[in-house]
């Protein structure tokens, strides 16, 4: 297996920054549920919301899950004479190592019985890895069934099934393809590991 370390030491540098660096201390945590309540409640007694958009995890988190989803891909490689191991063992490290920096994203709540939600650094990460028609597929119908439903579990369910579905018609039967939906499905595995709700984080 061939490692590129400049690729890798990038990859690991953005992807294992603790997310709550970039959570103002003014930030609460909540469910999907009450994030629309609070909104509703907002509207209907005509108070000033505050700008969501000024919390930096929304605009870094996408561009950065980009950068060391695609990073982290090139960072391992396998010769042209690798026997099946070989290559087998490469791809289950790319995998690993993106699946770790996804958990990363995810952590800084346990002990309030909640795992971060990483909506926007898994979206740059899938647009990365993905085809874009099914990264853009997934995210769209993943995000509309969340906020239909009121919950992120569909959403990540519904998000993971059209990267499976749509997937297939891009990579086939590529060993990726239930790797990528492992990897999208993530959070909801990480939070249902961890006995956890998953929350996001909400400006005040």
């Amino acid at each position: 297996m061939l490692i590129h370390w400049i690729p890798l030491l990038c990859g690991l540098l953005f992807g294992l920054i603790p997310p709550k660096l970039l959570i103002n201390s003014e930030c609460r945590y909540l469910r999907f549920d009450a994030v629309w309540t609070r909104i509703a409640k907002s509207k209907k007694s005509g108070q000033r919301r505050r700008r969501w958009w000024k919390l930096p995890l929304v605009w870094i988190d996408p561009i950065r899950g980009y950068f060391v989803a695609t990073q982290l891909a090139e960072a391992f490689d396998y010769t042209d004479v690798a026997t099946t191991t070989q290559k087998i063992l490469t791809i289950l490290t790319t995998f690993l190592a993106l699946f770790v920096v996804l958990w990363v994203q995810t952590c800084g709540r346990r002990q309030e019985g909640e795992t971060l939600s990483p909506t926007g650094f898994l979206g740059g990460m899938m647009i990365g890895l993905l085809p874009l028609v099914v990264a853009l597929s997934a995210i769209v119908t993943g995000v509309s069934t969340a906020v239909a439903m009121n919950k992120f579990m569909p959403g990540y369910i519904v998000a993971s099934l059209m990267t499976a579905g749509i997937g297939y018609l891009f990579l086939g039967t590529s060993v990726w393809l239930p790797l990528y939906t492992v990897l999208v499905a993530g959070p909801l595995l990480i939070s249902w590991m961890r006995r956890t709700s998953l929350v996001m984080p909400v400006r005040c």
